[in-house]
């Protein structure tokens, strides 16, 4: 019994059939989650749970062979079988007949079929109501007899749902008998039928119901009489909404307010005592067809002090700009008149940079930005506003504050105005970069960062520029600036000296973690000389080509003559053969892991491994890679330790990598957003720009992963199991999520 109602699914990358137990929990459900079935085998891949007639389940595994479906298991594994399997409850007995065929259903009246809807075997039960439903209006007193007379509910409303099918007046007339059961899910059943089929003559007892019942009753109600479109029930839906505290409600109520086209009894209520009631016909008034709301009756919502109304007018405000009067006066009353909280600035940014094409509002931000009194909070809010503007140039009045916020001593302002520079290509700032560039004392990521910024507009690199940046390559650096100085040169478009010098002084000897970037730099030169300096690097050890591909090798050799692509061609091979080897190689470092310690995991997960620069766990760590918050109840041990040896094997969704290629230059990243006019492409941690549409040639979809290779090079052995306990940990335990120490700790 307790199995009934339940759901069952298949998880394929943890090897999981999952149980939700679903429970009403007011307006809508609730779930307890609990494993059904797990699996200590890396090779089980559960694919589909299905329930047989007889009330067991299928379930369908995969095994090893299924790759198209999910890149994670990159390496097909065709010896391991799949199979099908049938879960039985223990103790329990075959059910003999249990599709009901030996009972001729098909062929016997609806007064015999009826004495059939209580059998036990759910296949019965459904055939009988299939039956029924061909028989028609006959069947019409069979089922009232019988199954809207049935102690249980289900029974009764798969009745209601049965008549509602027949579709004639006599079966409509039980249907609206129904909305009297005692039972909730009955009468949630006869609401929704009776909405759908735009029943006239249930308005009264929906009207009563959406005012009286339940919230999941209300919810169904409110919905029923919005598809009936029955304008007297308008006073009673606004009713509700001045009581009800349930969301569900309240969205069924303003859809049902809007389907009801009643603008003037709406209008009437934007004065209302009742804060929910002017929220509730605020947003059916601009959500309405005909647009009867003006922006005059917006204004008090704008100037409430009450949340919910402010909050509201700002989400109203958000898609009028063609109201940009009453809006741009707000804001600026509303950021004068207070400092600006996180909360306020989360209502209030989308505002800001719907109406950022405004000229009086781009000279109001120009003057904060420029002002030493505004605080540092509402300056990093304005410059993420003007981040995501959608002005196609930056605008003089506020370019001359961002310059001035480059030459101050608040290294966060200036690292976010870097950002923006770049993402925007503020050119006008170029020669104050320079400063930056040429500046010894200028820390190396700011530095670096800057030059990076430089390289959009113009792609060629000076020689003292390119010297600072193989500085930045040693090994006395931390690894954050290594990478990012190999970056700066992925970027930058090097004459065939620079080359030459970068084959042979950093190809051959770089830690491979480096590489991806570096080699990129040769992409696209023909030099013979260059090409051969390059084919030599790469032999000078056996550890250069562990992290390339044999696709990127072959791109990576494309313009050069044909007497480099055949000096090349060893190393190819050579790749082919690594790559072939990686599955045998992946299970050797796994079965050499021990336990690892869960706290020395978390600690290489925010320091050395540098993880956290680009992932986030709870509300720690970036934004540039996928969320790692739930991968060890996500993601199986095995799948998170390929993705750590190889990433270029992974691509979470929405963070494949892809080259963006433009007039001018090229972006490697990962495409964050794509608008209208811009697509917005993180090419770095906390490194977004902003690439305009019609400035785009091709957009190109990459193999290479922007995750840095060689992470298993810079750890040892038994830091990857430290590791890799905190990750596989995730989110319980000391991952992050869970009790440390007895505080909560995010």
């Amino acid at each position: 019994e307790e199995y009934t109602g339940n759901l069952f699914s298949a998880e394929f990358n943890t090897g999981r059939i999952m149980r939700y137990q679903i429970n009403t929990d007011e307006a809508t459900y609730k779930t307890v989650d609990k494993p059904f079935i797990t699996s200590t085998v890396d090779d089980i891949h559960l694919t589909d749970v299905l329930e047989d007639a007889d009330g067991s389940l299928l379930v369908l595994n995969t095994g090893g062979w299924f790759i198209t479906g999910c890149p994670l298991s990159v390496e097909a594994k065709r010896n391991v079988f799949g199979g099908i399997y049938r879960i039985k409850k223990n103790g329990s007995h075959k059910v003999e007949d249990a599709w009901g065929h030996k009972l001729s259903l098909s062929s016997i009246s609806a007064e015999r079929l009826v004495e059939h809807i209580s059998d036990p075997r759910t296949a019965v039960r459904d055939q009988v109501i299939e039956r029924l439903v061909e028989i028609g209006a006959p069947a019409v007193n069979a089922i009232k007899g019988a199954i809207l007379t049935s102690e249980n509910p289900a029974i009764r409303a798969s009745g209601v749902f049965a008549l509602y099918r027949i579709n004639s007046p006599e079966a409509l007339k039980e249907v609206r008998s129904a909305l009297d059961d005692s039972s909730t899910m009955v009468r949630v059943a006869a609401t929704r039928v009776l909405g759908l089929s735009r029943n006239q003559e249930a308005v009264d007892k929906l009207i009563e119901i959406v005012q009286n019942d339940n919230p999941s009753a209300q919810r169904q109600a409110a919905t029923a009489l919005g598809q009936i479109g029955d304008k007297r029930a308008v006073s009673a839906l606004l009713k509700t909404s001045e009581v009800s505290r349930h969301r569900l409600v309240e969205h069924a109520i303003i859809y049902a307010l809007i389907n009801l086209k009643a603008a003037r009894p709406l209008k009437d209520a934007l004065t209302h005592a009742s804060y929910n009631v002017r929220k509730t016909a605020l947003i059916a008034l601009d959500q309405m067809d005909g647009a009867p709301l003006h922006k005059s009756e917006l204004v008090p919502f704008l100037e409430s002090e009450h949340r919910i109304l402010w909050e509201t007018g700002i989400w109203v405000a958000a898609h009028h700009p063609d109201w940009a009067d009453i809006t741009i006066q707000f804001l600026q009353t509303r950021l004068n008149n207070t400092e600006l909280s996180e909360t306020d600035a989360s209502q209030l940014r989308e505002l800001m940079i719907t109406f950022s094409m405004h000229e009086s509002l781009q000279n109001y931000i120009g003057t904060q930005l420029g002002s030493t009194a505004t605080p540092i909070d509402t300056k990093v809010f304005l410059i993420d506003v003007i981040s995501h503007s959608p002005v196609k140039e930056i605008p003089m009045v506020w370019v001359r504050p961002l310059g001035k916020i480059l030459q101050e001593d608040n290294p966060a302002l200036r690292s976010l105005v870097l950002g923006l520079i770049e993402s925007r290509r503020i050119t006008p700032l170029s020669d104050q970069l320079k400063l930056i560039v040429s500046n010894p004392n200028t820390a190396a990521n700011f530095r670096l960062k800057a030059l990076s910024t430089l390289l959009h507009s113009e792609a060629s690199i000076s020689s003292s520029e390119y010297q600072m940046v193989l500085q930045y390559l040693d090994k006395e650096n931390e690894s954050p600036v290594r990478q990012l100085a190999a970056a700066v040169l992925a970027s930058a478009k090097l004459n065939d000296n620079q080359l030459l010098q970068l084959a042979n002084e950093q190809v051959s000897q770089a830690d491979v973690f480096l590489l991806p970037n570096l080699v990129s730099t040769f992409e696209g030169n023909s030099s013979a000389v260059v090409g051969e300096a390059l084919v030599t690097a790469l032999q000078s050890s056996s550890n250069r080509l562990d992290h390339l591909s044999e696709q990127e090798l072959q791109r990576l050799f494309h313009n050069f003559p044909q007497a480099v692509k055949t000096s090349a061609e060893p190393l190819v091979a050579s790749v082919r053969a690594k790559n072939a080897a990686r599955l045998s190689n992946l299970q050797l470092i796994e079965s050499q892991l021990s336990k690892g310690d869960v706290m020395k995991g978390r600690h290489l997960f925010f320091g050395k491994a540098i993880c956290s620069s680009c992932h986030a766990v709870g509300d720690r760590g970036g934004d540039f890679g996928p969320d790692l918050t739930n991968i060890g109840e996500i993601r199986s041990k095995h799948d998170i330790l390929e993705a750590i040896m190889y990433p270029e094997a992974t691509f979470a969704r929405e963070h494949e990598t892809s080259k963006v290629t433009t007039e001018i230059t090229s972006y490697t990243g990962i495409i964050k957003e794509q608008l209208d006019e811009a697509i917005i492409m993180q090419i770095a941690p906390g490194q977004s720009v902003r690439i305009q549409s019609e400035d785009i040639r091709e957009i190109e979809p990459q193999i290479t992963s922007m995750m840095p290779p060689g992470l298993d090079k810079l750890l040892t052995l038994e830091e990857i199991s430290d590791l890799m306990a905190y990750l596989v940990s995730l989110p319980d335990g000391m991952g992050g999520i869970g009790r440390l120490n007895g505080n909560k700790h995010q």
